[in-house]
């Protein structure tokens, strides 16, 4: 049995929140305790957490954030309790005094998604914290909202290599990843594809990479060329044969000299 879920079945939730306010904030016995509580699911462990987050203590309002974030993660919608209540209480702290509840609140935002979570991110696009701007990126990434593309689009040309490059992947795999009427990375316009081109000169290789890969999806000749010739020479990465294998419809662990032809094929149509 794994260390958090022994203390999912031996404490109780008053005694999982003392825990998950111990030692440093990335510490993993303290995080443990955070996982155990959010698989609890339950109006204890929300009724604890709404409490904590009203705390002058700002671990712990970060903490009770940190378990709001994905309490009854995994489950359907409808059997997560208290989501409308924790949206609303985590839009709340979006301008916490305090930088760690404040992340702690975005990051939440982010995972608990949906319209009012992606407008309350929408709005903290330009916060003066990289690490909020971050989960802006990250958070509004599913949406095919108008006002999300645009955020991703103008999160791309950040100054923080992170926000650019999650930004960049965002909007490369715009159009969701549960088929029609919608298919992952085929949300396209002329606008998606102008700021996908800018970032092929970014100076952090991983955000160029995001723009390759984005553009490529949307069988843009010379992103597939840039892609045909990335897999023809040392630099090709785990990544660039994903990609390949999604835009030709193969396996991923489809061997590396198919996925070569697919492409020229492809750039042959």
């Amino acid at each position: 049995m794994t260390p958090d879920r022994e203390m999912d079945a031996k404490q109780t939730a008053a005694e999982l929140f003392l825990a998950s306010f111990e030692g440093d904030c990335e510490d993993e016995p303290a995080w443990d305790a955070v996982r155990a509580l959010r698989r609890r699911n339950d109006d204890e462990v929300f009724q604890l957490a709404a409490a904590y987050a009203q705390s002058g203590t700002p671990k712990h309002r970060a903490r009770a954030l940190d378990v709001l974030a994905q309490l009854g993660a995994g489950k359907p919608f409808a059997e997560r309790p208290h989501f409308d209540e924790s949206v609303s209480i985590a839009i709340a702290h979006l301008e916490d005094d305090d930088p760690l509840v404040a992340h702690s609140a975005a990051w939440a935002l982010a995972h608990l998604q949906g319209d009012t979570a992606t407008s309350a991110l929408i709005r903290a696009r330009k916060c003066a914290d990289a690490q909020v701007r971050l989960a802006v990126s990250v958070g509004v990434a599913g949406s095919e909202r108008p006002d999300a593309i645009s955020t991703l689009m103008e999160l791309m040309k950040d100054d923080d290599a992170e926000v650019r490059n999650w930004a960049t992947s965002g909007l490369g795999l715009a159009g969701g990843e549960n088929g029609p009427p919608v298919r992952l990375g085929t949300l396209d316009s002329a606008g998606i594809r102008d700021a996908l081109r800018r970032r092929l000169t970014d100076s952090f290789r991983e955000v160029r990479s995001e723009a390759v890969w984005g553009l490529a999806r949307r069988k843009d000749p010379a992103a597939l060329q840039l892609l045909l010739d990335r897999m023809n020479s040392e630099e090709c990465i785990t990544g660039d044969e994903m990609t390949a294998a999604e835009i030709l419809g193969l396996k991923s662990n489809s061997p590396l000299e198919e996925l070569q032809a697919g492409l020229r094929n492809l750039l042959r149509t």
